[in-house]
């Protein structure tokens, strides 16, 4: 009996290893030790049920988490230090398989005290207490109907039976859907801090004079208004939601990375074609470098996204709805002018500014 347990837990240890060696140290809210995908696997130990994790993965997952939530409950009655391990252990695993379920890759698990934006801070709380108020007081603009929209769909969906776990996907679903649109809002700077402006740029210390990069106006209003087409899109019922969705999943962070380094170079055009070049705008040359190294990425995850609108495009013609068909031709358009206009423009005036600035 003692050898079968040793050679259990030496395996256990092996498997464990092998996850934090795969482990780094980039930041994620559902990544945090206290985040809410961990918390819920802590229910799930101290309850011996399951089921409070399981809405947090995907249904082809189930087996894995289940399998891994069994070794765990086992290797826990060895030791105190067997036990910690084992929990460790768990949290990896659920957070990794969650990650994935979400097309993002798994970087470990994040400390208590790491940083997170009062946005996504207050988002939470406002779930927690049901009540959009630690959100109000968070920002200086009032919050937009539709993230009050979505906040209303996470919280109709709260009250799910903890064994119900199809119900519970959904609440997480609607959960996740509003946290990342109060990320998005913030990011794209609809929403300003009270404490402090969110304009792209770098921030101002000790003093040093910096300069802050707008999003040209006319194209923020273009992303705003196919943000909201899709948005109203992913709450229809049947095939076309869950096409819209499809959609949503690969072309969020796409377009927040876009609205973090590929749009707010361009907001230094006017400036450049006046011949106005000041030093300040060498800070630009961060966000021009970045799109310059990531551009064969992004172009794969427009190839991607086209997929999804074909798709999504195929469906609403199925179902003769031609506002959503006109939806899919424009968000392709704007793809193909990004890849043709956008990028290479933004990459051109971080290369004049090299130039001029001789940086």
């Amino acid at each position: 009996m003692k050898l079968n347990l040793k050679f259990i837990l030496t395996n256990f240890l092996l498997v464990l290893l092998s996850t934090f060696l795969l482990s780094s140290s980039a930041s994620a809210h559902c990544d945090g030790i206290n985040g809410p995908v961990v918390k819920a696997a802590i229910k799930a130990i101290e309850t011996h049920n399951v089921n409070y994790v399981l809405i947090w993965v995907q249904k082809a997952d189930e087996d894995y988490i289940k399998n891994a939530f069994e070794k765990t409950i086992a290797v826990r009655k060895f030791s105190k230090e067997a036990q910690e391990l084992a929990d460790i252990y768990f949290f990896e695993t659920v957070v990794r398989i969650h990650r994935a379920g979400e097309g993002e890759t798994y970087t470990g698990l994040k400390p208590a005290d790491r940083e997170l934006d009062p946005a996504i801070i207050a988002a939470d709380s406002s779930i927690e207490i049901m009540s959009l108020k630690p959100l109000e007081k968070v920002f200086s603009n009032p919050i937009p109907d539709d993230i009050k929209n979505l906040f209303n769909d996470a919280i109709s969906k709260i009250n799910y039976k903890v064994d119900d776990v199809a119900a519970g996907r959904d609440y997480v679903h609607h959960y996740v859907h509003f946290i990342h649109s109060v990320e998005h809002y913030q990011q794209t700077g609809e929403l300003s801090h009270k404490e402090h402006s969110h304009q792209t740029g770098t921030n101002n210390h000790k003093g040093e004079k910096t300069m802050k990069f707008k999003i040209p106006e006319s194209m923020k209003i273009e992303h705003e208004k196919l943000h909201d087409i899709l948005a109203k899109a992913t709450k229809e019922t049947g095939e076309i939601g869950a096409a819209a969705k499809e959609v949503a999943k690969v072309l969020h962070n796409h377009f927040v990375k876009e609205e973090e380094i590929a749009i707010p170079p361009l907001g230094l055009l006017n400036q450049i074609a006046a011949g106005n070049v000041t030093e300040e705008m060498k800070e630009v040359l961060i966000m021009t470098d970045q799109l310059k190294s990531e551009l064969n990425q992004m172009l794969e995850e427009h190839k991607q996204i086209v997929s999804a609108l074909e798709k999504f495009e195929e469906t609403a013609k199925k179902f003769n709805r031609e506002e959503y068909v006109e939806f899919a031709a424009d968000l392709k358009l704007h793809a193909k002018n990004e890849e043709e206009v956008t990028y290479p423009t933004a990459i051109l005036i971080g290369e004049y500014l090299k130039l001029k600035l001789k940086h």
